[in-house]
């Protein structure tokens, strides 16, 4: 009988609870379980974030460039136009540069996508080509000169019956005069050499930019995205050997004689070597 009630007594502490063991240990271990996949599930989420991010940077970046490379074609196929052919004097660089075919498309950056070139502190040097703004005027100037080149090839157009004979001859300014008149020249004239030198100064200016801006660029993105999801564009130039006229293209045409040009405008040399001062 003793026997029996030893057994049901242990039978009975057998049932009582240990509450580290069956409460708190599973509980803390389901936390913790649950906390790994919180911070697991964090961490893939961020990650991905980030890289998105650095994603659309590379593709930003390489738009600016390959709409940069568009620029500089067109500005290239303008300038082969007329690179051989231009002198110093007024007159004959008028007669000079025929009508030339244009693209009308005006070019577009995102410029709000490109901020994260901007330095964030003040010890970072900063330089042209992390300045939004001075980015900015590069193509804005080059929409601009495409309305120079369209508007002086409907005047050349339209003067073109009168003048036919006479286009890439030497001519005097006497016989120009009796031909189209002073308004006429001083119009052409003026319209002529805003898209000579603008052309010659946007042609360097947007060369430097697909070296210099590609060259920073790559230093703003995360290496280890870039070299995963898609590297930033090398932008080269071509070298003589390439391209044998490519140093005559990127070489500014010879500078008008300002003093004719004076006694052509009847203005002051100075007050037309600021007219058309580089625009960089």
């Amino acid at each position: 009988m003793g026997s029996d009630i030893e057994l049901i007594v242990k039978a009975i502490e057998s049932l009582q609870t240990n509450v580290i063991k069956d409460y708190i240990l599973p509980v803390s271990t389901v936390l913790i379980s649950g906390g790994l996949g919180v911070g697991s599930a964090y961490y893939a989420v961020d990650k991905q974030e980030k890289n998105r991010i650095e994603i659309e940077k590379i593709k930003v970046v390489n738009n600016t460039l390959l709409t940069a490379m568009d620029v500089r074609i067109s500005l290239i196929s303008i300038k082969e136009n007329y690179v051989n052919g231009i002198t110093n004097h007024p007159i004959e660089r008028i007669l000079s540069v025929p009508p030339i075919m244009i693209s009308n498309s005006k070019v577009q950056i995102e410029l709000a996508s490109l901020t994260f070139i901007v330095p964030k502190d003040d010890k970072t040097v900063p330089t042209k080509w992390d300045n939004i703004g001075y980015i900015s005027t590069i193509f804005s100037n080059y929409n601009s000169l495409l309305d120079i080149w369209d508007k002086r090839n409907n005047i050349i157009t339209d003067l073109l019956p009168k003048i036919k004979e006479h286009f890439g001859q030497p001519i005097n300014l006497a016989t120009l005069r009796h031909l189209i008149g002073d308004a006429a020249i001083s119009q052409l004239s003026d319209l002529t050499e805003h898209a000579l030198h603008h052309t010659d100064d946007l042609l360097i200016e947007i060369s430097a930019f697909l070296l210099g801006f590609s060259a920073l660029a790559k230093t703003k993105i995360d290496k280890k995205v870039a070299k995963r999801f898609g590297e930033v564009m090398e932008a080269s130039l071509p070298t003589y050997e390439e391209f044998p006229k490519a140093v005559d293209i990127i070489s500014k045409i010879p500078e008008v004689n300002y003093t004719l040009l004076s006694q052509l405008y009847g203005r002051s040399e100075d007050v037309l070597r600021d007219r058309y001062r580089p625009i960089y």
